[in-house]
């Protein structure tokens, strides 16, 4: 759905300007990602605030996409799946209730993933300068959890620990 949409706004787009510098296919991919973006941030608000938990929903997106940003992880083939497995992650996580030690193994088994495993994108991205850094960003993101110790975080960075595990399509790191 969200890659239709964002073919047609393209076309549009290209339609009003043909001799625009800019392909469909690169407006549609830079449009189909803020859609994506866009709209996961208006569900989980949504459904956040019909559930109760606005906050704690922002919260756990928020550090479920800041994190994500430097960690990779695996992609749905879907962009409209994306978007409904976000929602429903950020919905459910500030239900959830943990004990103190409960955080801390938790946040001790999320950081060891990234220790070994961070960054690791499952599809192909230009490396960057800064690249190298991802991984201390990672690790500091998960050690700042230690003394904040908030469940929704530690099971944000769990969950997005979790997808960068070299499970899915062979664990392979791929670069241009």
């Amino acid at each position: 759905m969200l890659e239709a949409l964002s073919r047609r706004i393209a076309a549009e787009i290209k339609k009003a300007d043909p001799d625009g510098p800019t392909s469909v296919e690169v407006m549609e991919y830079a449009l189909a990602i803020k859609l994506t973006e866009i709209s996961t941030i208006f569900f989980v608000s949504i459904t956040g605030w019909l559930t109760g938990h606005f906050f704690g929903s922002l919260l756990a997106l928020g550090s479920l996409m800041l994190i994500r940003r430097f960690s990779g992880g695996i992609h749905f083939s879907n962009l409209t799946l994306c978007v409904f497995f976000t929602t429903i992650v950020c919905i459910i996580i500030p239900f959830i209730t943990l004990s103190l030690s409960a955080i801390l193994i938790t946040n001790v088994c999320s950081l060891l993933m990234l220790i070994a495993y961070a960054p690791n994108h499952f599809i192909y991205i230009h490396k960057t300068k800064n690249h190298s850094y991802y991984k201390l960003i990672c690790i500091f993101m998960c050690l700042l959890n230690f003394f904040i110790q908030s469940p929704i975080i530690c099971l944000s960075l769990a969950i997005q620990s979790f997808s960068i595990l070299p499970l899915w399509r062979g664990g392979e790191r791929k670069w241009i």
